[in-house]
């Protein structure tokens, strides 16, 4: 039997040279953007830049495997414009459902992301005419619809029977498919309306889960109806996919209680549509599931559920009274008594499960805290499809506020989950941690779990970008940022694994204090071959706390996807993996520099001679730096007080140019550094936002004392 893992199945060697100008495909949409569990189907790719030598297709998660169909071209076309692929996927019976990242590896390069849905129900693909009532077109259910608003003023109409008394659960995918596509600057706002057979609307959705639409809808007639699927502003793009999974069946949203111990039988509730009365479901989660948030089934009788989310905690849980706690002044109790209601009163650490029940309610929980005590408290709720817009605070004894948060950020991304982070209290003394809706909503899906701990030192990293294309002879570069909690404050070594063989990696060091970006220098041996992999990238540090203690600390960086803003501007949203790829010679065949040890007194600096060696036919500029730079600084590695000095630098090679220079200037107040790796690298522009970025052999800067 076929074995359904990381899809990455190389079908052909490909030897070829990359053509000048060479762009690594960037993904623009899949059609049909979902595929069956159990199946085996063919789609296809869209894309910017060309995928004519696709050799190898990548699927995160377990139980979905692809296979790039081999495009016909013809036969005297070196380069054709491959922009349309076919690819086939195979699915497993027991492929989890949901949302996974999809790439196509080809001799340019690993591509951008695009967003594959696996489902439960059979794919229907939306039929070329479907525009009007007169022309929809009829679907047989359950069914999972798949179409395209690809026009503006596009509507697409499809026809479908039901019996008297029958439930539907129409759910939408489309809005949220496209926020890690690379270049798609304008996003879908879909709308889904139920018709009858005259055309009168008896049913319709729009922003439920993001800006997409969710709905579920009981029949009281039997007969024909219409589901129509439209931009809400009549917009349309080529790439504004969608996917309508339509079905009788149970639709979980949430579960409470939120939080779970690992390997404790829990009792959930299960929150969403067609459920059973009083539905209760028992499940322990094994103790080797990674702590955080999880998606998992839920093991009804007749089936398991479509996978919802929990959040696992070693930590001990408790769950909110059925008595009232609306108040401060209700949970403080007498204020002259010394002891709060034990109902109301939190260890520290613990995660609270509780739920906004009905509009206008506010929970409150009382701890004590004493001076000085740095402590965080953090909510888990729209990260895990609650509808709660949450926001808290704490307050003393008095009633008066300490602090306040609505909304969190992590990196680059906010949530609507509310955190106070490393509060430090001011006196000894009685607190209320106080959470509402921010616009006082309530109901049975606006459930939380608060995490409320001890502060202590940590740091995230996230990893800029998502991809590393290199070549013997040519390096690949990766930034990394690191952002420092509750007083850490020290220097991060990084490190790298799942290295296939014959790649080496200079991994650097992210210097203390106020510096925040390190690199890792990906080098290919001849004997690297044509090496595809996912890679983690992980940081380590030391931290002392204020007893002298050494503690370590770890952190796994997130990669980022880098995406285009509308007026040129470069963001990023995370994705599930990074991913190596070794590629033939590109535009660029190697870099050559005269040193790659730099030793600097302040106030001094030197020159490193760089020579490109071009492919023949390549002219275009290249641009060198030892920065990650485009509009704004995102990385620099540089020890602090050196700078890229361009004035006494070369950096733009235009014309087939093939020698530049690096000046690096020691500020005089530049402090001592011993070795720091920076990236010195030659970038391609494939546009005004897009780089093809290679590196140099890894240069280590040294400032010395004076």
């Amino acid at each position: 039997m076929r074995r359904l893992v990381l899809a990455v199945s190389l079908i052909a060697a490909c030897t070829q040279t990359a053509s000048a100008q060479t762009a690594f495909p960037m993904l623009m949409s899949l059609k049909p953007v979902a595929v069956q569990v159990g199946t085996t189907s063919e789609i296809t790719v869209n894309s910017r830049y060309s995928m004519h030598s696709a050799e190898s297709v990548l699927v995160t998660g377990g139980g979905v495997l692809g296979e790039v169909v081999p495009p016909e071209v013809k036969k005297d076309d070196k380069s054709p414009n491959v922009v349309a692929l076919k690819i086939k996927i195979f699915v497993a019976a027991d492929a989890l459902p949901g949302v996974r990242d999809l790439r196509v590896v080809t001799a340019q390069g690993v591509s951008t992301v695009a967003q594959l849905v696996v489902v439960e129900d059979p794919v229907v693909n939306e039929q070329a005419k479907n525009d009007s009532v007169a022309e929809a077109q009829v679907i047989t259910l359950p069914a999972t619809v798949c179409g395209c608003i690809e026009k503006a003023e596009d509507v697409d109409f499809f026809k479908f029977k039901v019996e008297a008394g029958q439930s539907l659960v129409f759910h939408v995918r489309s809005q949220r498919l496209q926020d890690r596509i690379h270049d798609l600057q304008a996003h879908s706002d879909p709308i889904l309306t139920i018709r009858n057979a005259q055309g009168s609307t008896i049913a319709a959705a729009d922003n439920v889960f993001q800006g997409d639409p969710f709905l579920c809808h009981r029949f009281e007639q039997a007969g024909e109806y219409l589901l129509e699927m439209r931009d809400v502003r009549y917009s349309g793009n080529q790439y504004w996919e969608y996917a309508v999974e339509i079905h009788s069946r149970s639709f979980v949203r949430s579960v409470f209680p939120l939080a779970i111990a690992a390997g404790k039988e829990t009792k959930l509730t299960p929150l969403g549509a067609q459920l059973a009365a009083d539905s209760v479901v028992t499940l322990t989660l094994p103790n080797e599931l990674s702590l955080g948030i999880n998606r998992l089934r839920l093991p009804f009788a007749e089936r398991a559920s479509n996978p919802v989310a929990v959040f696992a905690t070693a930590l001990p849980t408790i769950t909110e009274s059925n008595e009232d706690n609306n108040s401060a002044t209700t949970v403080l109790g007498d204020p002259k008594s010394e002891v709060s209601n034990p109902k109301f009163q939190i260890p520290i650490p613990c995660v609270i499960n509780g739920r906004i029940e009905a509009s206008g309610d506010v929970d409150c929980y009382v701890f004590e805290a004493k001076k000085d005590d740095k402590l965080s408290f953090e909510v888990k709720a729209r990260r895990l499809q609650s509808e709660l817009d949450s926001t808290i605070r704490i307050v003393n004894a008095t009633g008066a506020t300490i602090a306040e948060n609505d909304d969190l950020r992590l990196g680059k991304r906010g949530s609507q989950d509310s955190w106070i982070e490393s509060l430090s209290i001011p006196a000894d003394g009685k607190y209320v941690l106080e959470i509402r809706d921010m616009h006082l909503r309530g109901g049975e899906n606006f459930v939380y779990a608060i995490e409320v701990t001890q502060a202590r030192p940590y740091f995230n990293l996230y990893a800029d970008t998502d991809k590393t294309n290199l070549s013997p002879g040519v390096n690949g570069v990766m930034w990394v940022k690191v952002e420092r909690k509750n007083g850490f404050t020290g220097a991060v070594q990084l490190h790298v694994d799942g290295l296939p063989a014959g790649i080496t990696a200079e991994c650097g060091r992210i210097l203390p204090d106020k510096s925040v970006d390190g690199c890792v220098v990906f080098k290919a041996t001849p004997e690297a071959g044509r090496a595809v992999a996912p890679l983690v990238i992980r940081g380590t540090a030391v931290h002392a706390q204020a007893d002298g203690q050494m503690i370590e600390l770890a952190a796994t960086a997130v990669p980022y996807q880098e995406t285009y803003n509308p007026g040129g501007g470069r963001n990023h949203w995370p994705v599930d993996q990074h991913v190596l790829a070794v590629i033939p010679p590109h535009d660029i065949r190697s870099i050559k520099l005269s040193t790659t040890d730099v030793s600097l007194k302040p106030g001094e600096s030197k020159t490193i001679d760089v020579t490109i060696d071009r492919a023949p036919d390549f002219k275009a500029n290249i641009s060198l730096d030892v920065t990650m730079t485009h509009l704004a600084l995102f990385a620099d590695t540089l020890p602090p007080g050196v700078t890229l000095d361009g004035n006494k630098s070369k950096t733009l090679l235009s014309n087939g140019a093939t020698q530049g220079t690096i000046t690096l200037t020691a500020a005089k107040t530049a402090e001592p550094i011993e070795r720091q790796l920076i990236g010195l690298t030659a970038n391609i522009s494939l546009n005004f936002v897009v780089k093809t970025t290679f590196a140099a052999e890894p240069v280590f800067v040294t400032v010395v004392k004076p």
